[in-house]
């Protein structure tokens, strides 16, 4: 049993944010003495341990979301459900890993996004490829980021253009604006190479610019060391 500054020095983590994880329902439920102070057990030791890495670096909208699978099955205290939730984090970082080295490969090299395969992909296998939905790659053409299909034409999409959607996922993931994004695009497809990789590296006064690929691999590589460390917790979290 411990008490919340006991806790706090077993954790690594303020007092205040404690009782602050608990009012959000990320613990289960403390037991209180009949003098009011609030004790904390084994269970709740994990379940702060567990905050804390999920919450403690950068993360994208996927990413969390998959990150609270994790949040909701400690504090039910289900093992089998954590240990799931934990390898499907580690796979989603893993797949963000890959396609953000596509993209420094596909920036580094100057390339206008082409390459030789014959594949086509339907819309929903072009989202899962990547790691967005249907709804936003709609939206990507509506903004000529990406080539419409012609009216009443089934669309089938090259691997050409599904490169070109690695691209626009992670400059959206790192704060690009979607007109950045245009610009950078435009150019990459004049053939302007170098032209393109400074509209990311050197913007002009007052475009919303705020971060580049290789920043964005890091913080994923920091992301993935903090995702092996929950799926180990499972291992003590079955001896508590």
């Amino acid at each position: 049993m411990y008490k919340v500054g006991e806790l706090a020095k077993a954790t690594g983590v303020k007092e205040g944010t404690i009782r602050f994880y608990e009012k959000c329902g990320f613990l289960e439920e403390v037991e209180r003495l009949p003098n009011g102070y609030r004790v904390y057990t084994e269970h709740h030791l994990y379940q702060v341990k567990i905050c804390r890495l999920v919450f403690g670096g950068f993360v994208n909208r996927r990413l969390r979301k998959s990150s609270m699978g994790l949040i909701a099955a400690a504090r039910a205290w289900d093992l089998k459900e954590y240990e799931a939730a934990a390898a499907e984090y580690q796979r989603a970082i893993r797949e963000d890993i890959e396609r953000t080295r596509k993209v420094i490969e596909i920036v580094a090299n100057g390339t206008n996004f082409m390459e030789i395969s014959n594949a086509q992909y339907t819309k929903k296998q072009a989202a899962r490829l990547a790691g967005t939905t249907e709804e936003a790659i709609r939206n990507w053409e509506r903004n000529g980021l990406i080539p419409q299909a012609a009216a009443y034409q089934k669309r089938y999409y090259s691997q050409a253009v599904v490169n070109r959607m690695y691209v626009i996922r992670l400059l959206l993931d790192t704060g690009y604006s979607i007109m950045a994004i245009f610009q950078f695009l435009q150019k990459m497809d004049s053939g302007a190479y170098a032209d393109a990789k400074n509209v990311l590296l050197k913007p002009e006064e007052g475009e919303d610019l705020q971060s580049c690929a290789d920043y964005y691999l890091q913080a994923l590589l920091d992301l993935q060391q903090k995702a092996d460390i929950l799926y180990d917790l499972h291992a003590e979290m079955i001896k508590a």
